[in-house]
């Protein structure tokens, strides 16, 4: 596979924010590795998205929020311990970053959820795992060595089902473009393995039955616990079509967002092959097995 890295220089963003349908505010304690995403692009134009971090200078996010209309952003502008968009916070790290990466076959169009990943590389390490509230590296259900193509597939389909699961993010709660929730949310989520024509899919719906993601969850952290840590299962791909979404009218927004129960999700059992033979490429998948170390060794959180 080949991989893409696009490289720009940086320019100031004015980001504006938003946040989950009917969700609640988040609990600090289950963000903690939760970043905020926005990116600019050429034609001016801004995105919102949530994102991950899965290594000391590693972010992951949806490829289309740094890769849209046939274009790469220009920026991404990545804050961990974001909580409120318009204002710093107490442990808020912010990082300006030109680098961006993600996969040919998202690259190419013939993609679906789980190719809907991409990585921000952060141009210095954050500072994590200080203290059991401090921001932190995401606990990552596997890792690998350069042979990472061998690690079983796991959580089990079982441990998905039945696990308390949850996603955290900015998406879209009114129909207007300019007036959103400031502060990160959350909305606790049932996962389960769907077919649709010959393809199984990880969704996500909603325990709340009113409670939606939508636009500005892209690329958000999808967790469970498993095994009695939280731990991440994927990232927020798209809810219904992101191409139809982004050919909505910004005042059906909130309704085209109602009318779907379920989100396709990244299922990092799955796109977890994309984002190491990205880290490979580029000489950081070391980063992975570094950042569990740092965070999640002997003794640790």
């Amino acid at each position: 596979m080949n991989i893409f890295l696009f490289l720009l220089s940086f320019f100031p963003l004015f980001p504006s924010g938003s946040s989950i349908i009917e969700g609640f505010p988040a609990n600090s304690f289950d963000a903690l590795s939760l970043v905020s995403v926005i990116t600019r692009f050429p034609n001016g134009n801004t995105n919102v998205c949530g994102g991950v971090l899965i290594g000391p200078s590693i972010a992951m996010t949806a490829a289309h929020c740094v890769f849209s209309n046939d274009e790469f952003a220009l920026t991404a502008k990545v804050t961990l311990g974001d909580v409120n968009l318009s204002k710093q916070d107490d442990r808020e790290q912010e990082f300006r970053s030109h680098a961006m990466a993600i996969s040919k076959q998202f690259l190419n169009g013939v993609s679906e959820a789980n190719d809907d990943v991409a990585i921000v590389f952060l141009p210095k390490r954050a500072d994590v795992c200080e203290s059991a509230i401090s921001p932190q590296i995401a606990k990552l259900p596997s890792t690998w060595s350069l042979n990472f193509k061998e690690t079983p597939n796991i959580p089990s389909q079982f441990q998905l089902e039945n696990s308390v699961c949850w996603i955290a993010g900015w998406g879209k709660t009114e129909n207007t473009t300019a007036s959103h929730s400031d502060t990160v949310r959350q909305m606790t989520v049932k996962l389960s393995i769907r077919r649709i024509g010959r393809r199984k899919y990880l969704m996500a719906r909603g325990v709340l039955g009113t409670s939606r993601t939508c636009m500005g969850d892209s690329g958000s952290p999808v967790y469970c616990f498993i095994d009695g840590k939280r731990t991440l299962i994927g990232t927020v791909a798209h809810i219904g079509s992101f191409v139809k979404m982004s050919q909505q009218d910004p005042s059906n927004h909130l309704q085209f967002c109602r009318d779907f129960e379920y989100t396709f999700i990244s299922d990092w059992r799955e796109s977890s092959e994309r984002i190491a033979e990205i880290l490979e490429k580029y000489g950081e998948l070391e980063q992975l097995n570094e950042g569990q170390d740092m965070c999640f060794g002997s003794g640790k959180l």
